[in-house]
């Protein structure tokens, strides 16, 4: 498959920040009470902002292993030099602007690990304030639909939303969509954190709505219901808090020890949803969750597993491998390699953070320079590099994966290792990630010195061992069976049903 054509990435910034100026000129037009957040409009000099961007441009050329993966030097020169232009043309910036501009850079840099963090006088604001939609929502075929409702709201499942605050949706994910980072071309993946999103404080509507327009404390929705008609409601946002539980009783998931359920569906056929591998929060050793599983599976003598990922957006690489082995059959390297680009952080070291403080520092002992000028991290540094062999309970039966566009960095590695392998089937929708590998393993936190705003900057490109991808893509699967709006509507699960049909059918 060819790889999709993209324009100038200097043209897309511009044109996704039309939306965002006019959105700011709208702000005094508008007859609401719109709840302030006084910290967005603090403001930035020009020299502040100059001082920012270089001290960005700097450290992301200079480190990230994939900045001119999708990008060129140049584009990216253009980008940055744009906020600097903008800045020096308006007399400065406020800190609400500046954050959005900044975003919109990495996100031309197209790796679903490089984003922009809120800076701390943006986070505080924002605490207590009712900023957020009060439902659960999801996007299905374009069109964005009512999950669940927060009681007493009025809204019900299966209501299709029209309209948010006067804004169709079209248009709400055209000036919304441009902020979320994706990895390489897969921008099929955006609606899913157009709704809810643990990078965020919340998904995009809200996280980066309240930063575009006037939010009132009551946002007015235009809704059809299942059976045609249309009204009005007005509902009241909540606070982060709130949201966040609201999302948490539907199933959102943040913590590896939280994120497995196995189930029997039949004598020969069995079910293990895993719905994120993030173990760095919480952490647990990955066998006390996995070998009571395997074992119940080895002992009951199940011949077919169903492994639903669909939730899973990564993690970590031990809740990841722990799976991987015990669904192996044979002995795996699941890494070609970790590859730096420099090993010289001298000037930006000091805004820099990680957990891995040896990458602060990095010993030369512990890389091999390539031909191409980047530096291989030995094997014997990480446990990342290892062979896997079978675990002890370790599954030889007949596997079948479901996806979905939530699939990504680590999520998408372990689908990349079962399709490398032919070990498994995989059912469902379009991932994200990278089969080829994603820039990860260990995260930089660079702080930006004026406005607080903190960027996630990768240390290394994690190369997968695949013997052949499509650039900037991730799975696609053997069996397509992709959510449609009737199968929403009437609760279907057409993944689900494709894999239980499959497993039925030997």
């Amino acid at each position: 498959m060819p790889v999709p054509a993209i324009k100038s990435l200097s043209i897309l910034a511009a044109s996704a920040l039309l939306p965002f100026t006019a959105c700011v000129a709208q702000k005094a037009e508008k007859a609401s009470q719109p709840i302030t957040l006084v910290a967005a409009d603090a403001r930035l000099t020009p020299e502040q902002v100059r001082a920012d961007i270089e001290l960005a441009r700097e450290a992301f050329s200079r480190v990230h292993p994939g900045y001119t993966r999708y990008a060129t030097e140049t584009e990216m020169d253009a980008l940055w030099q744009s906020i600097i232009d903008r800045a020096e043309a308006q007399g400065g910036m406020s800190l609400a602007e500046f954050y959005l501009a900044a975003e919109l850079a990495l996100v031309a840099i197209r790796c679903d690990h490089t984003k922009a963090e809120l800076p701390k006088a943006l986070r505080e604001a924002r605490a207590g304030k009712a900023l957020y939609l009060p439902m659960r929502w999801r996007i299905v075929e374009g069109r964005a639909f009512v999950e669940a409702g927060a009681e007493g709201q009025g809204l019900n499942f299966g209501d299709e939303i029209l309209s948010i605050d006067g804004r169709s949706m079209d248009q709400l994910f055209a000036e919304v969509s441009g902020f979320i980072p994706v990895d390489g071309y897969t921008n099929w993946t955006r609606p899913t954190g157009m709704t809810a999103s643990l990078e965020f404080m919340g998904g995009a509507v809200d996280h980066f709505g309240a930063l575009l327009w006037d939010v009132p404390s009551s946002a007015t929705l235009i809704l059809r219901n299942r059976e045609g008609e249309v009204r009005t409601a007005s509902v009241d946002r909540m606070d982060f808090d709130a949201w966040s539980a609201m999302n948490s009783a539907g199933g959102q998931v943040s913590n590896f020890k939280d994120a497995a359920t196995f189930e029997r569906i039949s004598d020969d056929v069995a079910y293990l949803r895993v719905d994120t591998f993030v173990n760095y929060r919480d952490p647990v050793d990955p066998a006390t969750i996995y070998e009571p599983i395997f074992k119940a599976l080895q002992d009951e003598g199940q011949t077919t597993l169903i492994l639903d990922l669909r939730k899973n957006g990564g993690g970590s690489s031990d809740a990841s491998y722990g799976l991987l082995e015990n669904v192996l059959t044979q002995d795996y390297a699941p890494r070609k390699g970790m590859f730096a680009k420099t090993l010289d952080l001298d000037g930006i070291r000091q805004h820099l953070w990680t957990w891995d403080k040896r990458a602060l520092d990095p010993n030369p002992l512990g890389f091999s320079k390539q031909d191409d000028g980047t530096y291989a991290l030995r094997s014997f540094v990480s446990d990342d590099l290892r062979t896997l062999k079978p675990a002890k309970y370790a599954f030889g039966g007949d596997l079948i994966v479901l996806t979905s566009n939530s699939n990504s960095s680590g999520s998408t590695n372990f689908i990349s290792w079962m399709t490398e392998m032919g070990r498994a089937t995989t059912v469902g929708e379009k991932t994200g990630g990278s089969k080829e590998g994603p820039t990860a393993g260990i995260q930089f936190t660079l702080t930006l010195q004026h406005s607080g705003v903190r960027m996630r900057l990768p240390f290394f490109h994690v190369k997968n061992n695949v013997a052949s991808f499509e650039k900037g893509l991730g799975i696609t699967p053997d069996v397509p069976a992709p959510m449609t709006v009737e199968d929403f509507l009437e609760g279907r699960d057409p993944a689900m049903e494709a894999a239980i049909a499959l497993a039925s059918a030997g």
